[in-house]
Protein backbone atom coordinates (compact mmCIF):
# COMPACT_ATOMS: atom_id res chain seq x y z
CA UNK A 1 0.00 0.00 0.00
CA UNK A 2 1.17 3.55 -0.67
CA UNK A 3 1.76 6.12 1.98
CA UNK A 4 -0.41 9.25 2.21
CA UNK A 5 2.46 11.42 0.99
CA UNK A 6 2.86 9.21 -2.12
CA UNK A 7 -0.87 9.41 -2.74
CA UNK A 8 -0.75 13.22 -2.62
CA UNK A 9 2.21 13.22 -4.97
CA UNK A 10 0.46 10.88 -7.43
CA UNK A 11 -2.74 12.99 -7.28
CA UNK A 12 -0.70 16.13 -7.90
CA UNK A 13 1.07 14.48 -10.86
CA UNK A 14 -2.26 13.32 -12.30
CA UNK A 15 -3.75 16.79 -11.79
CA UNK A 16 -0.76 18.39 -13.52
CA UNK A 17 -0.98 15.88 -16.38
CA UNK A 18 -4.72 16.56 -16.92
CA UNK A 19 -4.18 20.31 -16.94
CA UNK A 20 -1.32 20.01 -19.41
CA UNK A 21 -3.37 17.76 -21.74
CA UNK A 22 -6.34 20.14 -21.59
CA UNK A 23 -4.14 23.20 -22.26
CA UNK A 24 -2.43 21.51 -25.23
CA UNK A 25 -5.77 20.35 -26.64
CA UNK A 26 -7.10 23.91 -26.46
CA UNK A 27 -3.96 25.23 -28.19
CA UNK A 28 -4.37 22.65 -30.94
CA UNK A 29 -7.97 23.73 -31.47
CA UNK A 30 -6.96 27.40 -31.67
CA UNK A 31 -4.20 26.59 -34.21
CA UNK A 32 -6.62 24.56 -36.31
CA UNK A 33 -9.10 27.44 -36.28
CA UNK A 34 -6.40 29.89 -37.37
CA UNK A 35 -5.37 27.58 -40.23
CA UNK A 36 -8.99 27.14 -41.27
CA UNK A 37 -9.61 30.89 -41.22
CA UNK A 38 -6.53 31.52 -43.35
CA UNK A 39 -7.81 29.13 -46.05
CA UNK A 40 -11.48 30.09 -46.07
CA UNK A 41 -13.07 33.39 -46.80
CA UNK A 42 -16.23 34.96 -45.43
CA UNK A 43 -17.32 35.85 -48.96
CA UNK A 44 -20.12 33.71 -50.38
CA UNK A 45 -19.28 31.31 -53.16
CA UNK A 46 -21.96 32.76 -55.44
CA UNK A 47 -20.23 36.12 -55.33
CA UNK A 48 -16.95 34.60 -56.55
CA UNK A 49 -18.72 32.62 -59.23
CA UNK A 50 -20.45 35.78 -60.36
CA UNK A 51 -17.11 37.55 -60.63
CA UNK A 52 -15.33 34.75 -62.42
CA UNK A 53 -18.06 33.42 -64.65
CA UNK A 54 -21.14 34.38 -66.51
CA UNK A 55 -24.48 32.80 -67.18
CA UNK A 56 -24.92 31.54 -70.71
CA UNK A 57 -28.14 32.74 -72.26
CA UNK A 58 -29.57 30.83 -75.18
CA UNK A 59 -32.56 31.87 -77.26
CA UNK A 60 -34.14 28.47 -76.64
CA UNK A 61 -34.21 29.15 -72.86
CA UNK A 62 -36.93 31.77 -73.23
CA UNK A 63 -40.12 32.34 -75.17
CA UNK A 64 -41.20 35.54 -76.87
CA UNK A 65 -44.72 36.94 -77.12
CA UNK A 66 -45.54 40.17 -78.90
CA UNK A 67 -47.86 42.96 -77.79
CA UNK A 68 -48.36 45.64 -80.43
CA UNK A 69 -45.13 44.60 -82.14
CA UNK A 70 -43.09 44.83 -78.93
CA UNK A 71 -41.39 41.63 -77.75
CA UNK A 72 -42.07 40.32 -74.23
CA UNK A 73 -39.72 37.57 -73.08
CA UNK A 74 -41.18 34.79 -70.90
CA UNK A 75 -38.71 32.36 -69.27
CA UNK A 76 -41.21 29.78 -68.00
CA UNK A 77 -42.61 27.37 -70.56
CA UNK A 78 -45.69 26.72 -68.44
CA UNK A 79 -46.46 30.43 -68.17
CA UNK A 80 -45.84 30.82 -71.90
CA UNK A 81 -48.37 28.09 -72.68
CA UNK A 82 -50.83 29.56 -70.19
CA UNK A 83 -50.52 32.96 -71.88
CA UNK A 84 -51.08 31.34 -75.27
CA UNK A 85 -54.31 29.81 -73.97
CA UNK A 86 -55.72 33.32 -73.33
CA UNK A 87 -57.64 35.39 -75.83
CA UNK A 88 -55.63 37.96 -77.76
CA UNK A 89 -57.11 40.88 -75.80
CA UNK A 90 -56.46 39.27 -72.41
CA UNK A 91 -52.88 38.44 -73.37
CA UNK A 92 -52.34 41.96 -74.68
CA UNK A 93 -53.58 43.52 -71.41
CA UNK A 94 -51.19 41.36 -69.35
CA UNK A 95 -48.21 41.94 -71.62
CA UNK A 96 -48.68 45.69 -71.80
CA UNK A 97 -49.33 45.97 -68.08
CA UNK A 98 -46.66 43.71 -66.64
CA UNK A 99 -43.94 43.48 -69.27
CA UNK A 100 -44.23 47.03 -70.59
CA UNK A 101 -45.26 48.66 -67.30
CA UNK A 102 -48.15 50.63 -68.75
CA UNK A 103 -50.99 51.91 -66.59
CA UNK A 104 -54.59 50.92 -67.18
CA UNK A 105 -55.31 54.34 -68.73
CA UNK A 106 -52.54 53.93 -71.29
CA UNK A 107 -53.67 50.39 -72.13
CA UNK A 108 -57.29 51.51 -72.51
CA UNK A 109 -56.25 54.30 -74.91
CA UNK A 110 -54.08 51.94 -76.92
CA UNK A 111 -56.80 49.26 -77.14
CA UNK A 112 -59.62 51.84 -77.48
CA UNK A 113 -61.64 50.43 -74.57
CA UNK A 114 -62.56 51.71 -71.11
CA UNK A 115 -60.31 51.25 -68.10
CA UNK A 116 -63.01 49.05 -66.55
CA UNK A 117 -62.75 46.74 -69.57
CA UNK A 118 -58.98 46.56 -69.06
CA UNK A 119 -59.55 45.65 -65.41
CA UNK A 120 -62.08 42.95 -66.35
CA UNK A 121 -59.83 41.49 -69.04
CA UNK A 122 -56.92 41.29 -66.56
CA UNK A 123 -59.09 39.63 -63.90
CA UNK A 124 -60.40 37.04 -66.37
CA UNK A 125 -56.87 36.40 -67.63
CA UNK A 126 -55.64 35.72 -64.09
CA UNK A 127 -58.53 33.31 -63.54
CA UNK A 128 -57.74 31.45 -66.76
CA UNK A 129 -54.04 31.23 -65.89
CA UNK A 130 -54.89 29.92 -62.42
CA UNK A 131 -57.16 27.29 -63.98
CA UNK A 132 -54.42 26.36 -66.44
CA UNK A 133 -51.90 25.86 -63.62
CA UNK A 134 -54.37 23.83 -61.55
CA UNK A 135 -55.27 21.64 -64.50
CA UNK A 136 -51.78 21.04 -65.88
CA UNK A 137 -49.65 21.50 -62.78
CA UNK A 138 -46.84 23.93 -62.13
CA UNK A 139 -44.19 21.95 -64.03
CA UNK A 140 -44.31 21.44 -67.79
Amino acid sequence: MTSPSDEKRICAMFDSFCKKVSRNYLRDLERAEERRDSHYSDEPVDYFLELSGRRDIYPSDSFVLYADGMPCVVESETLYKALLSLSERQRKVLLLGFWRGQADGEISERMEVTTRTVYNLRRRAFSRIREYYEKRGRNP
